[in-house]
């Protein structure tokens, strides 16, 4: 059996088929009974792998797979789905079939070690067999692996530089940009929550903090930071400051297992905890000198450089926030210069960090991609070119080359 026919349109038109039949019609055509185990995951629905990727191959070329046909069980299937981007997922994993978990798992406490990946798999540290990101763009990342696969990966220990998945060629090369899409969007989505991220450790001969066989769980991480750069070989690189959760300072993290709830009142939202636990993390902060940022916002009055808007709060004094042009910390390393400083209201500033607000090089604002008018500027403070370059670069998922 070969599925080197098999392309990433003849599985998307196999889905398409699932829908349109339901899933015992589907089976039913092509002889297959229901996945106990492994599930391809698309666009938040569970799809039988096998009896998939037997339909995609009938659409690749004309004769679709039987189950007899399936000699070497799993291995071959999930290594060619995940090769063409979709979520293969062991369903068995997690104490609830098909719900996500995330957090720490009780069964396996940090530091517990695997043999395989098909063990850290059925444990549901990691739930996929082979994609490095397990989790959603609605729901945020589970999971991830580290083991070295990237070249602009950095292993710090209890901070890790983790790269996004895609654009990589079949050798291992980084040959196309990779964008915020599928896991890289999952893990950019725990970026905006701040929930905590399972990490586990495969062998990687750059890190000193990697098993050296095997693999290990070592501990929920909070993406503290994301940003879009040019890596070693010149693709734009997803990439992701991650930092352990560990010391000095807290959190209100339920401690355990998190699953999303079953409440038909509130479908979608996670339980919570009716007294949410505290969790030791440690904590990093940058040094910024307040006057820089206050001396701009005089300057400017509190009026929103982008919006004009004024926030009045009593006795006429007004509200803004400074916003660092390129963000001080994380992965930015920008100055604490009034040059890389803007001041804003607050909905422009959360806006501006995520990048739903750009400046254009003519200084024109750009929201969501609409022009909305001009940055408003006044004489005696002037944002440097450089830093709003950056701050576009960063927010772009399209190639700048």
């Amino acid at each position: 059996m070969s599925l080197a026919d098999v392309d990433r349109e003849h599985v998307l038109r196999a889905i398409d088929e699932f829908d349109d039949l339901g899933r015992e019609g589907f089976l039913n055509k092509y002889g297959f009974a229901e996945a106990r185990q492994y599930v391809v995951v698309h666009d938040g629905r569970e799809y039988d792998s096998k009896a998939l990727i037997g339909s995609a191959h009938g659409y690749a070329t004309g004769e679709a797979l039987r189950p007899s046909d399936f000699s070497d069980g799993v291995r071959t299937v999930g290594a060619r789905l995940t090769e063409l981007g979709f979520d293969f997922l062991d369903v068995t994993a997690s104490s609830v079939k098909g719900v996500p978990i995330y957090g720490d798992i009780r069964s396996f406490p940090e530091g517990t070690t695997f043999a395989s990946r098909a063990e850290v798999a059925a444990s549901g540290v990691h739930r996929a067999l082979q994609a490095g990101i397990v989790g959603t763009e609605k729901l945020g990342a589970e999971s991830i692996v580290s083991s070295g696969g990237y070249e602009d990966d950095d292993d710090r220990g209890d901070e890790l530089i983790y790269t996004g998945q895609g654009g990589r060629d079949g050798r291992g090369r980084q040959t196309a940009d990779q964008t915020f899409t599928r896991g890289n969007a999952a893990l950019r989505t725990s970026w905006l929550t701040g929930a905590p991220v399972r990490v586990v450790r495969g062998p990687d001969p750059k890190s000193p903090y990697a098993p050296d066989q095997g693999y290990r769980y070592d501990g929920l991480y909070k993406v503290e930071d994301t940003a879009m750069v040019r890596g070693q070989s010149g693709y734009l690189v997803c990439r992701f400051q991650m930092v352990k959760l560990s010391k000095i300072a807290d959190v209100t993290f339920g401690v355990g297992e998190y699953l999303m709830a079953a409440d038909p009142a509130h479908p979608g939202m996670s339980i919570g905890n009716a007294q949410p636990g505290r969790k030791p993390v440690t904590a990093q902060r940058i040094i910024r000198t307040t006057k820089v940022a206050d001396d701009v916002k005089t300057l400017h009055d509190h009026t929103c450089q982008i919006c004009g808007t004024r926030l009045s709060v009593g006795d006429g004094e007004g509200y803004s926030e400074g916003a660092h042009v390129k963000a001080l910390g994380g992965l930015h390393r920008g100055p604490d210069f009034p040059s890389n400083v803007l001041c804003l209201c607050p909905n422009c500033h959360v806006q501006f960090d995520r990048g739903a607000i750009v400046i254009a090089a003519d200084r024109s604002v750009l929201r969501e991609d609409a022009p909305v008018g001009k940055l408003r500027e006044l004489p005696g403070h002037r944002i440097e070119d450089e830093y709003l370059e950056y701050h576009r670069t960063v927010h772009s998922s399209v190639s700048l080359r």
